[in-house]
Parts: structure tokens; sequence; C-alpha cells
């Protein structure tokens, strides 16, 4: 056997391939095409081929599983002449793709072509590490108890605390008149100083908005120290070999972790845990915050680790909170414990103030808005890995994915959103804080030693300097990055606690009506979605669903403030736009809103339920409001006409039926209003299919609340004032027949001496006028009930005929003959005259037929009897002769009698 070198390589595999090309054209041009035939005749000629076909596929089999030795489980077997047809490209070729692939990649790294990454990630651990090392923790799966994240059941620990912020205060946070002291100042309390920035500096100042800057320039106190920072050497000096620290195993009850922590909760230990952050140069911090019930929210734990030690300090006891807040007018200690604590507090608040200490943090940006709301504390010299990962352009920015990725620990992120106001903690809840700043100095100095190289890798990749980001200009500087990190950082620690406004008008701001209606994507409800313009004043007015919305809301933000708890506690924001969709008329309903399979009315908030009548209340007050400025904003209008601009009160006037008059009634009983084609220009204001559609469809949705609910106090008397409605709309049917007019005399104007529009008839439309008019187009004619009805020649012998164009209904056959009758009778003469005008054309007149004799559809009333003349019209339809038929049974014999009869009881005992 042949053992293949570097030397001998290219020769065996040439020969390797030359045999195996003479193999196969042999194979190919040398066997018989009926090779079947043969070897069903020939036992020994199949015998060797089967034994010649089971190697090859071995062989082949094993060259697929060298090839793919990591991946060969992807891979099948070759078993038979089917797999190879069916299978070849999946396990051959591909196989031959990937070890061909793998090849390539090696002779590229073993010639220098490919470069290592300039980030070193550690996917997994050597295998002598890993046999020493604890097995990976698999993220526990299902929700936590709903004692860990909502208990509910316990008292409120803010009533304990010496000072609280009221929540109907909205002056604005002003830091330099809260602060007693300045640590660590360049630039003394309470004075802006302004210089020439650096190129840098001015770069990332250009970012912010111009007016934000110079508020923060005026608010913070810290904000020359923040822009021209004083960072220490060791910052930009990682260790090249760090020290990763010792797991945590205290995930369960039954065991504890192998580093156990400091559980600070009294002025004593919170001494000692504050005299020994004085030695050290490195923090890393992190905050636990609990909002659900409280309204402004509240710091409930601070984690604090060191290079030796972890520290997690209670916040919610008042000594220790009273002590950590920096305010002017402090008053002394009354007694030891307090002493300690305000000695304690000071030497925090002066730590995180120094910029040659450190504070490593992750995600920031609500850490330092915590700080200054609860306790004035305010952090320079912030590293912020979330900027680091970003800047190394990590897969995911989170800080589980870094202890993942570094540390192979996976945090249970179920409790991120834990109750942490409950005491004594559980030890899964105190393990989970732990870790979060257990690693996170480690996870610093992976971080740092990672810009490092990625500045060091890119320079020596582009040798020009000016094509390498930096945050000092320099493009040979290898911590650039880290650098860039730290500017970045100096911005997060520049943000200001901000007290929000409630903005009831504009609804703006992170807690408005405005901004919750966008982020759930109720454009209705938004401030521009809810607005119908009116084009005559532009007048924006709210519609029922945006002002219930808008009340509920308003409802909601007093009734948290008034009893410290967050909104969502008071009422959760989808049943906040339940009922702006569907408004509650009384507690019950309110109540109805809530009910879920198999939880009754448990569903209910509970501050809700004790004040289910005021938010009710505020419904039916934002409804009242509603319909009261619709009802002002939709008053009779003026329009003016097309000719001299003389205006007639149209809105408001709909055809009498009685006297053929135009009588005046109230806006909201209209149904239609003047066609668009009528005679005159008169722009319509219909609030059926007009431009305030939009306010009538408000309008008579309140007023439909209101009827269905009887408590609107805009009708006393709804049942004689829906009577009235509806006989002004029986009043107001009319008529609307297609006339045919010549446009050139069909005009109606209005005079100038006219205090009212006139009742234009059709024989007074014939007449020329000399006034230019719009071109009529539908007539409406009032609708005359059958009893006021006049005969023609009642009213003037030679009036002309008025065509209401009545259809009497019939069957065309019917007709014919009615014609044909009445034509042998002589009742209708054909006249024919000889017109030179119009050019010889003859023209029939027919005799007039006097319509007001004619039942209307519209009367419905009683069947009048039907004249002797129309008894004589229908015809008697001849009799046809019955043909006599034998019966169905005549040739079949009758049955016996008793089977025949009616049976009562069992008179002729068939049953026994």
């Amino acid at each position: 056997m042949t053992i293949i070198t570097r030397d001998n390589f290219e020769t065996c595999s040439n020969a390797l391939q030359a045999t195996a090309l003479d193999a196969t054209s042999l194979a190919a041009s040398s066997l018989p095409p009926d090779l079947a035939f043969h070897r069903s005749m020939d036992q020994s000629l199949a015998h060797d081929l089967d034994s010649l076909s089971t190697r090859v596929l071995e062989l082949t089999n094993r060259i697929i599983r060298l090839s793919n030795k990591d991946n060969a489980a992807n891979f099948g077997r070759l078993e038979d002449e089917e797999d190879v047809v069916d299978e070849f490209s999946r396990n051959v070729v591909d196989a031959m793709e990937g070890m061909l692939e793998r090849t390539d990649s090696a002779l590229d790294e073993f010639l220098g072509r490919k470069k290592a990454p300039a980030i070193q990630v550690p996917d997994t651990l050597p295998d002598s590490r890993r046999k020493n090392e604890p097995k990976k923790r698999v993220l526990p799966r299902g929700r936590l108890d709903p004692t860990i994240t909502h208990a509910s059941h316990l008292p409120k620990p803010q009533l304990k605390f010496r000072y609280l912020h009221p929540n109907t205060d909205e002056s604005p946070y002003i830091p330099a008149a809260l602060i007693a002291h300045k640590w660590c100042a360049k630039v003394p309390l309470g004075y802006i100083f302004e210089d020439n920035f650096s190129r840098s500096e001015q770069s990332i100042q250009n970012e912010e908005d111009g007016e934000a800057e110079k508020k923060k320039r005026t608010l913070h106190p810290y904000y020359y120290e923040l822009m021209h920072p004083a960072y220490p050497d060791h910052i930009f000096d990682p260790p090249s070999n760090p020290v990763r620290p010792s797991s945590l195993e205290g995930l369960s009850k039954t065991t504890s972790p192998s580093r156990p922590f400091t559980f600070v909760a009294n002025s004593k230990d919170f001494l000692s845990f504050a005299n020994t952050l004085t030695s050290v140069t490195e923090l890393a911090v992190d905050l636990e915050h609990h909002s659900y019930r409280s309204y402004r929210g509240f710091l409930a734990l601070m984690q604090v680790s060191t290079r030796q030690e972890d520290f997690i300090i209670d916040l919610l006891v008042p000594d220790i909170r009273e002590g950590l807040r920096q305010r002017k007018g402090k008053p002394p200690a009354k007694s030891e414990d307090e002493k300690m604590a305000n000695d304690a507090g000071e030497i925090v608040a002066r730590i995180f103030a120094d910029p040659t200490v450190v504070k490593v943090f992750h995600g920031a940006d609500s850490d330092i808005v915590w700080l200054q709301q609860d306790f004035n504390i305010f952090v320079v010299g912030l590293f912020d890995t979330f900027h680091a990962s970003k800047l190394l352009e990590l897969s995911k920015h989170s800080l589980a994915n870094l202890l993942e990725t570094y540390c192979e620990f996976v945090p249970d992120k179920r409790y991120q959103l834990a109750d942490w106001r409950i005491r004594p903690l559980p030890v899964e809840m105190l393990a989970y804080a732990q870790s979060d700043t257990h690693f996170l100095l480690y996870i610093y100095d992976r971080l740092r030693l990672a810009l490092v190289e990625k500045a060091t890798s890119q320079f020596a990749s582009d040798s020009s300097p000016d094509s390498m980001p930096t945050a000092t200009g320099s493009g040979t500087d290898p911590y650039t990055f880290i650098r860039s990190v730290l500017a970045r950082s100096a911005r997060t620690s520049l943000r200001l606690y901000e007290v929000e406004a409630y903005d009831a008008l504009g609804g703006s701001g992170s807690g408005g009506w405005d901004t919750l209606a966008r982020k759930w994507n109720k454009v209705a409800l938004t401030a521009s979605g809810g607005l119908d313009y009116n084009s005559n004043n532009g007048n924006g007015i709210t519609s029922v669903s945006v002002a219930v919305y808008r009340a509920i809301h308003r409802w909601r933000e007093d009734v948290a403030r008034e009893e410290d708890e967050s909104t969502r506690y008071v009422l959760p924001t989808h049943h906040l736009f339940l009922m702006a969709e569907r408004p509650p008329s009384s507690s019950s309903d309110l109540v109805s809103l809530f009910d879920r399979a198999g939880g009754g009315i448990g569903a209910v908030p509970p501050v809700l339920r004790r004040r289910t009548g005021e938010l009710v209340d505020a419904v039916k007050s934002a409804i009242d409001s509603v319909a009261v400025t619709l009802k002002q904003s939709t008053e009779p209008e003026v329009a003016e006409t097309a000719t001299g601009g003389v205006s007639a009160d149209v809105s408001s006037t709909v055809p009498s039926s009685r006297n053929n008059e135009i009588v005046s009634t109230d806006i909201e009983s209209r149904l239609w209003s003047i066609p668009a084609s009528s005679p005159c220009s008169v722009t319509s204001r219909s609030i059926l299919f007009s431009s305030t559609q939009a306010k009538a469809s408000a309008f008579h949705q309140a007023i439909a609340y209101t009827a269905a609910h009887s408590t609107s106090t805009l009708m006393p008397n709804a049942t004689d004032r829906f009577r009235g409605i509806a006989e002004r709309i029986h009043r107001t049917l009319v008529i609307a027949p297609v006339v045919s007019v010549p446009t050139t005399i069909a005009k109606v104007c209005f005079t100038s001496n006219t205090s009212r529009p006139l009742n234009v008839t059709l024989h007074e439309m014939g007449k020329p006028t000399s006034t230019p008019c719009e071109p009529a187009g539908q007539i409406e004619i009032p609708f005359v009930p059958e009893h006021q009805r006049q005969s023609r020649s009642s009213v003037h012998p030679y009036a002309p005929i008025e065509d209401d164009t009545i259809v009497v209904v019939g069957q065309a056959g019917a007709r014919q003959r009615k014609r044909k009758r009445e034509r042998n009778k002589g009742t209708i003469s054909q006249t024919r005259s000889d017109s030179a005008a119009v050019g010889g054309d003859r023209e029939a007149e027919v005799e007039a037929f006097d319509y007001s004799s004619v039942p209307n559809l519209l009367d419905g009333g009683d069947k009048k009897e039907r004249t002797s003349e129309e008894n004589d019209r229908k015809k008697k339809k001849p009799r046809q002769s019955k043909v006599s038929r034998p019966p169905m049974q005549a040739n079949i014999r009758a049955g016996p009698r008793d089977q025949r009869e009616v049976k009562s009881g069992n008179k002729t005992h068939t049953f026994k």
C-alpha cells in the first residue's frame, strides 16, 4: 500500500484519476445493452456483477463519510441502483462540493490568503476545558407564579418613604435648585460655562436638536464635566488575559451561589458598603425599578459588583433611601442610623460623579433618569457595554446575549418583570439580580480587548487613516473605538429627568392620548383622525368616539395620580379603546365589558370597581358635550344664489304637503335635500349627503346613545320629540318625477325683492324669463293626499295637464284590448292638420286624461267598487266541458266492509 505524501501526491492523484477514467470508459463501451438478459442466462456473470456493485457502493459510502465526517448525518447510504439514480445529487454531488469548499478554505488559510477575524468570540470551549466545566444550563420555561410578577397583596412601600414627589406637581425638574453640593466639579454648581468644543465633541453635539442641547447645557449640573471628560489611564489598558469570575449556581432553593453576595438592608451595612467603594476604580452597576403600583415608579434594588464582591442594596429601606437622596435643606440626622445612612449616601453620590472611577452599565438610558428622579444622583465616567456591542456589530446587543457569548451563562429573563417589592426576596430573584452585575466587569474587559483588536486590524488592513471612523481624529490610535464608546456613554449620562405635564388639548407626551392612539394604531382616535373640519369656518369638531376616548383617558390619568397607581393598573389600555368604541351607559354595562370565560367580574381592576360611577358620568358628560356642540354647529345655514348673491334659507326648508308652500323644519329631521340638478344653483346642506356628513353622523350617534339609554338632558320628552320628527318626515315625502323640460325656458331664479323661495309650478316654468339661471333638471312635485286633490275641470277648464308620471301597472294585452274597444265606440278621434311651420308634420291630438280620477299608488286607501263599464270589459272565459272519466278505482273490487269502515275500539275482534 502506497503512502501518500507531499512529494508523491500529484503522481498518485493523476494515477487515480486515470484508473477511474479507464474503468468508466471500459464499462460504458464493453458492456452489452441487454445486460439484464445475459445476467439471467449466466449465473456466474450475475454473481460477479453483484459482488463488484457491492464493492463500488461500499467504497463510495466510505468516501462520502470520510469527506463529510462532521456532517455525515445529513447524507444517506447508497444501497442499490435506485439510490444511486435518485440520491446521486444529494449524497454524492453535495458531499463533493462541501469537501472541495473546505479544501479551498484550508489552502487559503495555509497560504495566508484568509485573515483571522478581528473579533475573537469563543463559540465553544476546548475539549480539555469542556470536561471540567459544568454543562450549559437550559433556560427554564413556563410562566412564573402570578404572586411573583404582581404581588397585589403587598402594602405599598412608598407609604413609608420619608419623601415622595407629589404626583400632581408638574413643575420642571431643575437640579441646581435641588442638590446641595456638586461633587468632583470643574465648574461650580449653577454656573453655565461655554467654550469652543473640539471637532469630535462638536460633531456629536450636532446630532442633537438645538433646543434640547441648550436645555441640557442650562439644566444639567455636570454638562461641562461630561463634555470635557478626563478618563483614567487604566480604562485604555485592558488585561490581555481577563480572569473569568466564578460561576453562579444559586438558581434553586436547595443550593447557594458559589460566590456569596452581601445583602445591604440596614444603615450599618450600607456604610460598610460605601467605604468599600472608596478603594476601587471600577464598578458594575444595575438597578431594578418598579412602576406597576406607582404613578411615577421608584427604584427597589441596586446591584453593585467589584472585582472581589457583589452587593445587593435594598432601596425600600427608608433610612437607606433617605440617605441616598441628595437635596438642599436636608434636616440633620436624629439617630445614629440616620447619620450613617447620610454619610454613606454622600460617599455613593461622590463616587458616581467621580470620572476616575469607571461605572460600567448596560443600557443605562433608564438607569440615569431613575437615579436623578429618586436620589438626585448623576453619573460621570460611564462605560455603557451596549454602545460597545453596537460598535463591534454583534448580532444581538442585550445583556443576556453578552452573558451567553462571553460567560456561557443563560439568565432567567422571566424575572426581569418580577415584582421587586417582595420582601424577603426569593432565592431565584436574588440570583437573577446578582447575575446582572456579577459578570459585567469581565464582559467589560473582553469588550475593550475586542475594540482594540478591531481598531488595530482595521488600521493594518487599510493604510489610509481617513477611512477609519475615530472619535479623536487620529487614524493610528488603537483606542479610537474605546473613545467612541466613552463619548456615546457621555451623551447617555447627559439625559435629564423630565416631569411630564398632561396635555389634555393636544395629547402630546409619552403618556398623552394622541401618543397612545398612534402607538396602538388607532388612527380614528388621534388628534388629526378624530376631527371633522367644516369648509365654512375651519373649526374642528370631535366625534363621539374621540370625545369618549379623551374623557376616559383623562379620568384614568387623574385617578392614577390621586391613588398613586399606574394608569394601566387603573384601567388596561385595551379596555380603554374598547370603552371608546362601546361607551357604557351604566355601571352594569361597564362591568360587562370585562367579562371573560370563567372569570366573571374578577377581571375588573380594583380601582375601577370602586369608581365605576365616576367613569360612567365622565362618558355621559363627554357625549352630552358633543351633542350640544354639534347642534350649535348645524344651525340653518345661508347659501347664496348664482345670480345676484341674494341669500335664501334653504337648509331649513322643505315642501309642505297641504298648501304647497315651503315650511321650515329642524335640520336633524331632513332626509333629502334639494337635488344637485335643481333649477337653482343653491348650495345644499343635507346632513346625509353633503359636506356636513361627518357632523351629522356624530350628532345622530349622540342622539342614538341618549335615546337608547334615556339619560340625555337634551330631550326631556323623547316620545313627543320623536313623534314630531316622524310627522315632519311624513310631510316631507315628495315624488321626484323625471320631467323633460326644455333647458332654454325651464329656469327658476330668485328675484331681488323675494324674502323666501318661490313656489314655482310647471305652468309658470313655461314662461321665459330674462334673468339668467342654471338649467333645470328633476323637479320635486309635492305629494298631495287623495282627499285634497281636485279634478282638472274644477281648477280651470283650460289649465295645462300636469303629468305626475303615475304608472298604472297592468297587462299589456288588456291595455291593447281597451284601446281597440274605445276606438270602435268612437271615443278616440284622429285629427290631422297641415302645418307649414314644421314642414307639413302631422300630430295626433289625444283626448286629455284626468289623472286625478286615477287611484294613486301612495294612497293606500280602501279598494273602490268596480264600475259597470269595467264589469262589461271583463270577459268571462268560456266554460270548458268536462269529459267524464272513470274513477281511479272503477275496475278495482272494493275491499271488505270491516276494512272500509272506520273502526272504533276493537269491534271486529281483529286483535285478541
